[in-house]
């Protein structure tokens, strides 16, 4: 399981501390053959994001306090403080990340877990991230492991902390796949099977890729391993996602029996951005959803159609994209109600209709909100952005400071995307600025998100109005009297 610090969702914990330290913490429960359950740590601290000083060796080194704590009903269980050491340079050009594995024996139970980082280089602040930890291995079940999911694994030529089984796992701290990784490896533990299954038993461990929202299984993301009844059971493998779309998915391991039927199942949440592979969206298998009685068939009319799957576009992947671009034009009402009662469906199996319709709700309002001259609110930046990541957490408008262009801020503290292009964001902002000064279609300016637009001298074309330069090294515009846009970027609240 893993955590992101401050913010807590599915998979992933992510450390910032004054804005210095960057780090991925995540942990997996394991048992013994001896039926001693265990929680292993890991930690990946990000070598660029610490300071390095010379060690005694003239060579230099960061160095970070990590500290683990299980506790029970305010009694601690078990615990470890340590200080995790870079590995020495020559200079401080090169800073790699680092990883290091800890193991705590813990019995069957619930406990509070607190992760403390600090960089000892600094002398910065702990920040601490608390949790709730379930140990959970019964006897007279079929239990399997958490999946730890694996940067690689080798053959041990000697017993290292990294070592499980006569083999080096090195653990993939993170749950963000991007473009330059085409296979995701994974290790996990089966246990009881002899002892519920039957000895000398035959039985399928199934893995696959399926979708996080709807939770159907990608076919194509698949496999399984025959195996024997055995008091322990090891999968060590991986799965080619080159050909896997920019998402959100769960990786799912699963116990079946000899006649097929599921025993146990475990899961772990990843997300993959791939922009290397955009599969265009096939006309034929489209054709072969039915729409009858959906609420997809309810809506007729092409141009009714039409500009529902226009506003959809916020919010889609690059294949559907390409379809709205490229077929839109072509495709005839029918092929359209598939097209958008797939689109639902596939991300809400349970509820396409209602999603839909709460989706809508935000278009109706954004196009009231943001919509200018020729233009409806979703085709504007400020549509698109609210659209695909939300309200934001925090907006700021400056309509009329002195000397600038009309501009808005928006802050989010958890950037979500939900045309899964890209991976969870903390603490991002966009900054929007209408130049013609009549019209309210205000364009992106600059944004410290992932995908979106950059320009380091966004201060400078915002202040353009009434301050020129021509050295393209200025980045920031004099300090003028009712001034904010300087200090509210640098210093979100």
């Amino acid at each position: 399981m893993k955590k992101i610090f401050s913010i807590f969702f599915a998979t992933v914990l992510f450390v910032q501390v004054n804005a210095q330290i960057t780090a991925y913490f995540s942990r997996c429960t394991f048992s013994t053959p001896q039926h001693e359950p265990y929680i292993e740590t890991y930690i990946s601290i990000f070598g660029n994001s610490i300071l390095y000083k010379k060690n005694a060796a003239g060579k230099y080194q960061g160095v970070v306090e990590v500290g683990v704590l299980f506790s029970q009903n305010g009694k601690i269980k078990a615990s470890k403080k340590y200080n995790l050491m870079s590995p020495e340079q020559k200079d401080t050009l090169d800073r790699p990340p680092f990883i290091d594995q800890q193991r705590f024996k813990l019995d069957t139970g619930t406990y509070d877990m607190e992760v403390m980082v600090t960089d000892k280089n600094l002398n910065g602040k702990t920040l601490s991230i608390k949790d709730k930890v379930k140990v959970a291995f019964s006897s007279d079940k079929v239990n399997i492991s958490d999946v730890a999911l694996l940067t690689s694994f080798e053959k041990a030529e000697k017993p290292g902390p990294l070592t499980k089984n006569g083999l080096n796992l090195i653990p993939y701290v993170a749950d963000f796949f991007p473009d330059n990784i085409t296979e995701i490896s994974f290790y996990a533990e089966i246990y009881n099977t002899d002892t519920v299954l039957g000895r000398n038993e035959k039985y399928i461990i199934s893995y696959f890729v399926e979708s996080y929202e709807s939770k159907t299984a990608l076919s194509k993301f698949a496999a399984f391993k025959k195996e024997t009844t055995a008091p322990v059971s090891v999968l060590l493998t991986k799965l080619n996602i080159a050909e896997l779309t920019s998402g959100n998915y769960n990786l799912v391991v699963e116990v079946r029996n000899k006649t097929n039927e599921l025993v146990q199942q475990k899961k772990v949440f990843f997300q993959r951005k791939n922009t290397s592979f955009h599969p265009a969206l096939d006309i034929n298998d489209l054709s072969n959803i039915s729409v009858d009685n959906t609420f997809a068939s309810k809506i007729t009319g092409k141009d009714t159609l039409a500009g529902f799957i226009r506003c959809l576009t916020p919010i889609s992947s690059e294949a559907e994209k390409g379809f709205i671009d490229n077929q839109l034009k072509l495709a005839d009402e029918r092929l359209m109600q598939q097209f958008f009662y797939n689109f639902w469906q596939s991300r809400y199996l349970q509820e396409p209709e209602a999603a839909w319709y709460r989706y809508y709700q935000d278009v109706v309002a954004v196009n009231k909100n943001f919509g200018a001259f020729n233009y409806q609110g979703f085709e504007t930046d400020r549509g698109r952005v609210y659209l695909q990541y939300g309200p934001p957490d925090k907006r700021q408008e400056y309509p009329s400071e002195p000397n600038a262009y009309p501009y808005e801020i928006w802050l989010y503290y958890r950037l979500v995307d939900k045309s899964n292009l890209q991976p969870i964001q903390t603490n991002k902002q966009f900054i929007f600025f209408n130049r013609d000064l009549v019209s309210n279609n205000y364009r992106i300016l600059h944004s410290d998100a992932r995908g979106e637009t950059k320009d380091a001298r966004w201060q400078m074309k915002l202040h353009s109005r009434t301050v020129q330069s021509h050295d393209f090294e200025d980045k920031t515009a004099p300090d003028h009297f009712g001034g904010n846009s300087s200090e509210e970027f640098s210093n979100p609240k």
